[in-house]
């Protein structure tokens, strides 16, 4: 920051978990602080105690203001940030705020799928070595909670809302796992979107690379790269047979590991890539995997009924994860692959799965406001009123052997409340049927 803290002015933008977050920190920390939150009826947390302006402020409600901290909800060009920039005000996210005063060894972790998988993996391996590391950011803590903590590491999930306002972020280790069309609503161009992604390298020692899609390689200068990938490798992390090898070593039985799909190994070779650069050697992180448990709603089994295997990928809220869902799980299924999906598409374009579907997939239940984008696409979509009624329909179709797999590839809230309460619906809705047999 270009003054110290104690002589700025400073308003928190957008009053979520991580605005709280940033109230908490920059209350007696700064000359003067106040929030503002577009939502015009908003219960306030006890915490902030701090003043709140609702709504649309006044045209002089940015004079005197140093910076703005602005939640990664909030567009950058909504109208209220516009009123700031012109103000002259500085503006700056969470995580950048964050970079100003960490002084413990980061790694971050950013893409369209996966970001929480490995984020989390890389946090149990490092734990499991015996470090102290906490998993922050866009998923576990706010970042800003964790500069008081006694860590001698810190693993951040980075969303592209994130990384678009931050510029001094300082990595040990970042990777950019997979890109895919995702917020299109907010950043408008893939190449708006990549650019966002990509400002994960603009302070990264070493980066972990997928060797099967370019755009994830780092645009800027980094001093070690470590390459991974589904193929055999001499060099770095790769595939052979049953295991994943390191500089062609077997390191890890891929049929021990607790996930399902070949997407996941590669979340796992990324995770092992990015604990390296703490020290953590690959036989080490091998057997944290062994251990480690998966997040739910990710690929996830939650029932096996006359020996039809039941899946949970509700986190799959675009088209990439989709996808890698697809393609992962064609390598080791048995019999058909029946697929769940729809919802709110968010301005993307679902045609890149057609592909996948017509090789891997029997039959396609779609639901909610894009529908129609899958049923236009193939013959093997269906329509289905309702998620329960589309796990119904696919049921009566599967044989032993089969899966059925719900990985929408569209946001939720067309129908739901979130991703989690499609889940549960999907979940009550596969235990309905055990219930009836």
């Amino acid at each position: 920051m270009d003054k110290a803290l104690s002589t700025q002015r400073a308003v928190v933008a957008g009053l979520g978990m991580t605005g709280q977050a940033c109230v908490r920190f920059l209350q007696g920390r700064c000359a003067d602080l106040k929030a503002w939150d577009s939502r015009e009826h908003l219960t306030v947390h006890a915490s902030v105690s701090v003043p709140v302006t609702l709504g649309t402020p006044a045209t002089e409600y940015f004079n005197n203001v140093d910076v703005l901290i602005l939640s990664p909800g909030i567009d950058p060009q909504h109208p209220v940030v516009e009123m700031a920039r012109s103000a002259g005000v500085t503006i700056m996210g969470d995580v950048e705020l964050f970079a100003h005063f960490n002084t413990v060894p980061a790694i971050g972790i950013t893409g369209s799928n996966g970001k929480t998988t490995v984020t989390l993996l890389t946090t149990h391996i490092l734990s499991s070595a015996g470090q102290r590391v906490v998993a922050a950011g866009n998923v576990g803590r706010a970042v800003l909670d964790t500069l008081e903590l006694p860590l001698d590491a810190i693993v951040l999930e980075l969303s592209s809302f994130q990384l678009e306002s931050t510029s001094s972020l300082r990595l040990q280790a970042g990777c950019l796992l997979n890109l895919s069309d995702d917020h299109l609503d907010r950043h408008r161009t893939m190449e708006a979107y990549l650019a966002a992604k990509q400002r994960l390298f603009m302070h990264c020692h070493q980066a972990a690379v997928w060797r099967g899609q370019d755009a994830t390689r780092p645009s800027r200068q980094v001093d070690t790269v470590i390459e991974y990938g589904l193929d055999a490798a001499a060099q770095g992390f790769g595939v052979s047979g049953d295991w994943i090898t390191c500089n062609g070593e077997n390191v890890l039985d891929i049929r021990r590991i607790p996930l399902a799909g070949s997407h996941n190994v590669l979340n796992i070779q990324a995770a092992m890539a990015l604990a390296l650069s703490l020290g953590v050697s690959p036989a080490q992180a091998a057997e944290a995997v062994y251990r480690f448990e998966p997040a739910p709603h990710r690929c996830v089994d939650i029932a096996t009924i006359n020996g039809v295997r039941y899946i949970d990928d509700s986190k799959a809220t675009n088209a990439g994860a989709t996808l890698a869902a697809i393609e992962g799980l064609a390598s080791s299924i048995q019999g058909r692959l029946f697929l769940i999906a729809g919802g709110d598409a968010k301005g993307a374009d679902l045609s890149v799965l057609r592909q996948a579907i017509t090789d891997h997939v029997e039959q396609v239940y779609a639901i909610g406001k894009d529908a129609p984008q899958f049923t236009d696409m193939t013959p093997q979509a269906q329509r289905a009123d309702s998620l329960e009624h589309a796990v119904r329909q696919a049921a009566a179709e599967a044989k032993p052997g089969d899966i059925i797999l719900l990985s929408p590839a569209c946001a939720s809230l067309d129908m739901f409340s979130n991703y989690i309460h499609r889940a549960e619906v999907f979940r009550d809705a596969v235990h309905a049927l055990e219930v009836a047999c």
